[in-house]
């Protein structure tokens, strides 16, 4: 096979043969910068491991388009020798490669991550907070649970969405420390919600902390949320029935 020349068009040769071999040589630092990307995604598109090392190699690079290139393959291949390398991107002035590492980092799903990724839940990138909830919940992690919740009053909707499906996921461990942020006015009865969609996993702390508080906030939204959660059981019981009297007999 004749080498392809070194144009994106090449480079897209390469990867219809899967030469990975020749796509990492193409991520040499003399290569002209589209060459390197195209070189980057295209790895990513092959997913293969070799690739790892020479990928993380470009993660020290000046070209912004190159390094969220590597990055995003690195999310594709999610292999865990990536993470030592990927966790310094997370202060990258480039806010698109914050993003793209934190997505990676999800995606590798590597606990390690995790306390580098608790500290940028506050970055300033919406789309970086946005997804740090979304790989925090990933990763079911009871550590980030009270900045999650403090998430929940973000300013941005979908973070405050992110941030609740996480604790969602993180399921029970998030369960006391909810019920002691219904103090909080700021986020009481977005964590009563989540209370609620937590469902019979949180009725018993619920119930327990209404009798023993007493923390008048925490009593108020504790009752409310241990109401619909019982209302909500209710309801299921009644449709479950209906649905049995429905079916057809055999």
């Amino acid at each position: 096979m004749t080498i392809p020349e070194l144009t994106t068009a090449g480079v897209e040769e390469l990867r219809l043969a899967g030469d990975v071999e020749r796509l990492i040589q193409a991520l040499r630092p003399e290569e002209a910068p589209e060459i390197r990307r195209a070189a980057a995604a295209s790895l990513g598109d092959l997913v293969d491991a070799r690739a790892v090392p020479p990928l993380t190699e470009t993660l020290g690079g000046m070209e912004g388009e190159v390094r969220l290139a590597a990055v995003l393959a690195l999310a594709k291949i999610a292999d865990p020798r990536a993470v030592p390398r990927l966790l310094p991107l997370l202060s990258d002035p480039d806010g698109d490669v914050r993003t793209a590492t934190v997505i990676a980092l999800g995606m590798i799903g590597d606990r390690q991550a995790v306390p580098a990724l608790i500290e940028v839940l506050t970055d300033p990138h919406t789309p970086v907070r946005d997804a740090v909830a979304w790989a925090l919940g990933a990763m079911k992690d009871g550590r980030a649970v009270r900045l999650l919740i403090h998430a929940l009053s973000d300013s941005e909707w979908h973070v405050r969405m992110e941030a609740e499906w996480a604790l969602l996921e993180i399921g029970e461990p998030a369960v006391e420390p909810l019920i002691a942020a219904l103090h909080d006015e700021g986020v009481r009865w977005k964590a009563a919600g989540v209370l609620v969609k937590l469902g019979a996993v949180a009725l018993a702390s619920l119930q327990k902390a209404v009798r023993e508080t007493e923390d008048l906030n925490i009593h108020q939204g504790g009752e409310w949320a241990v109401k619909k959660i019982q209302d909500l059981a209710v309801k299921m019981r009644d449709r479950t029935t209906v649905d049995r009297r429905r079916s057809p007999k055999i």
